[in-house]
């Protein structure tokens, strides 16, 4: 039974505790039949119709916390555990693929100044391909560590990532392939470009100013809608900060002319049409914004 002590001290961790901070109590506990790499690493060999369970813990010793701030911090009465998933280690050839993509819905880098590194030869990443839960209640033992690595962007991009995870849109196979790649890859360019550029173009410009893409997609129409607010169009000198207005010309004019370098990019006779809108999320209705996907452009830095 938990003493009012222990539910103060329980209440209090779960405060300070947030999606993307490592604990250091959790293992992945697996059930299969036969032959397997992680029961073959625990040293048992079963027979091909064998039933087997087996716990696997983390080599780093840290679990990364899966759970949404809301269910972190609901009475364990109602919420009773957290989703952590396992710190891993990965090569860092591994770890730069993963900060320069291409997007992995398996594993995401971990920052390496935060004394999670122990030598040149590993890298921490969280590892989604095990997950686990964890009872709210034995975190409060004075044994458990904590530690919040992440950066508040970092940690946004993190919550995506998961969010991503498990609900991935469930786009046609070729408009990622002939769409969303051969876009997103331009646009990744643009976006470099426009920080080494002495006059950045209104496209360039407006890449800057997106704060997050959506993506819209039918049989053979895709639109991408590029979020804007008016801080990031003033940041990027779509905005005239004297007036408080955008330059609403110039913004139509860049998404128009983006439009086109994009779509000319796409394979020959693809049969897509493709279109670009910019908005605010405050002008897009609720039963439209339920329509779209979030668009995470692979490639980009997510601790960058």
């Amino acid at each position: 039974m938990t003493t009012d002590r222990g539910l103060d001290r329980l209440q209090q961790v779960l405060r300070t505790l947030r999606q993307g901070d490592l604990i250091s109590l959790g293992a992945v506990t697996l059930v299969g039949a036969g032959s397997a790499d992680a029961v073959e690493a625990a040293g048992v060999e079963p027979d091909n119709d064998t039933l087997w369970s087996v716990t696997v813990e983390s080599e780093a010793g840290w679990y990364v916390v899966l759970s949404q701030d809301c269910d972190i911090v609901r009475d364990p009465g109602e919420e009773p555990c957290i989703v952590v998933c396992p710190l891993d280690y990965v090569s860092e050839r591994r770890w730069q693929q993963l900060r320069g993509g291409p997007y992995s819905p398996r594993h995401f880098p971990f920052p390496d100044d935060k004394g999670l590194r122990p030598d040149d030869g590993r890298w921490p990443a969280a590892s989604l391909l095990y997950v686990s839960s964890v009872d709210k209640t034995a975190l409060a033992h004075p044994s458990v560590r904590q530690l919040s690595p992440l950066t508040g962007p970092q940690r946004a991009r993190f919550g995506r990532w998961v969010a991503r995870r498990y609900g991935r849109p469930a786009h046609d196979d070729l408009v990622e392939r002939d769409v969303l790649s051969t876009a997103g890859a331009r646009i990744r360019k643009l976006a470099r470009g426009s920080t080494h550029a002495e006059g950045p173009t209104d496209v360039m410009r407006l890449i800057a100013a997106t704060e997050e893409w959506y993506v819209e997609a039918t049989d053979r129409n895709v639109r991408l809608h590029a979020i804007l607010t008016e801080g990031s169009a003033n940041a990027a000198g779509l905005g005239n900060n004297a007036e408080g207005d955008w330059q609403h010309r110039r913004i139509e004019r860049a998404a128009e002319q983006l439009r086109k370098d994009l779509a000319k990019r796409l394979p020959p006779g693809c049969g897509y049409a493709l279109a670009v809108n910019t908005t605010t999320l405050d002008r897009v209705p609720t039963s439209q914004y339920l329509s779209w996907s979030v668009w995470t452009l692979e490639g980009s830095d997510p601790l960058g």
